[in-house]
C-alpha cells in the first residue's frame, strides 16, 4: 500500500496494537484478538521470537495493516519490508531508516523525545514522529506544546496510553496512538479473549467519539 494512503487510514482509525509476545503463536493470537476488537493496525516488535514469520503471516490478512516495531538497524527494516511490513517503527531517532523505507514506499515512524529530535525527524521527512515514552515526557500536554512551533509535524505516541487519556490524544491531533504491549498481553492472558475484544472495542468507541467532537468544533 502507498505510504501516504496508509497514514491516511491510520489517521481515520488512530489505534495501533503493539505486540511484544514471548512466542510467535502468542503474537499471532494477540494480533488476531486486537483485530476482532476493531483495531486495524498491529505493530510486531523485533523482540518477538520469529517476528519476521509473524509479520509474513499477518500480512496475508485483509482486515489489518501489519508493521515492524523496535527496528534499530537497516538490515532489520529491509527484512521486515521483505516479509510484508507496511510500516516501520523505531523507539529512537533512526534517521537512516526513513529514506530506506521510502525507497520501498513504506511509512517510517522514528522515535523522538525532545523538540530537537522532533524537528530532526520532520526534516528527514518522517511520515510520523513517534513520541516515546509519551507519558514520561508529558503526554497530551507535550504534544500540545511542541505542536505550536512545529505545526506541520504529525505525531504518533507510545507509552502510557489508556482510556483516561485517549480522547485527549485525539483532540490534540495525534495520528497514531499505540496501545502498549505489556498492557495488551497481560489483559488477554488474565481476562481472556472475550473481555479483551470488549476492551478493544471501548478504545475504538472512545476514538470515534473524540473524532466527532473534534470535527464539530471545526
Amino acid at each position: 500500500m502507498d505510504r501516504t494512503k496508509l497514514v491516511s487510514e491510520l489517521h481515520a482509525s488512530r489505534l495501533v496494537a503493539v505486540v511484544r509476545s514471548k512466542t510467535p503463536d502468542d503474537a499471532v493470537n494477540l494480533a488476531s484478538a486486537a483485530a476482532d476488537g476493531g483495531i486495524k493496525f498491529v505493530e510486531i516488535t523485533f523482540s518477538v521470537p520469529g517476528a519476521l514469520d509473524v509479520i509474513k503471516e499477518l500480512s496475508r490478512r485483509s482486515d489489518i495493516h501489519v508493521g515492524a516495531g523496535t527496528v534499530l538497524a537497516s538490515q532489520q527494516a529491509e527484512r521486515a519490508i521483505s516479509s510484508g511490513a507496511q510500516f516501520v517503527v523505531s523507539p529512537s531517532l533512526e534517521l537512516n531508516l526513513i529514506s530506506l523505507c521510502h525507497s520501498s514506499n513504506i511509512a517510517c515512524f522514528p522515535g523522538a523525545a525532545t523538540p530537537t529530535e522532533v524537528i530532526a525527524a520532520a526534516r528527514a521527512h518522517a511520515d510520523l514522529v513517534k513520541i516515546f515514552p509519551a507519558d514520561l515526557v508529558g503526554g497530551p500536554n507535550f504534544i500540545r506544546q511542541v505542536s505550536a512551533p512545529f505545526a506541520d509535524v504529525r505525531f504518533m505516541v507510545s507509552g502510557g496510553v489508556s482510556l483516561k487519556n485517549i480522547k485527549e490524544y485525539v483532540q490534540v491531533g495525534v495520528i497514531g496512538i499505540c496501545l502498549g504491549s505489556a498492557y495488551l498481553g497481560t489483559f488477554l492472558a488474565e481476562q481472556g479473549k472475550k473481555k479483551f475484544v470488549a476492551e478493544m472495542q471501548k478504545y475504538v468507541k472512545a476514538v470515534a467519539e473524540a473524532q466527532r467532537k473534534t470535527q464539530k468544533k471545526k
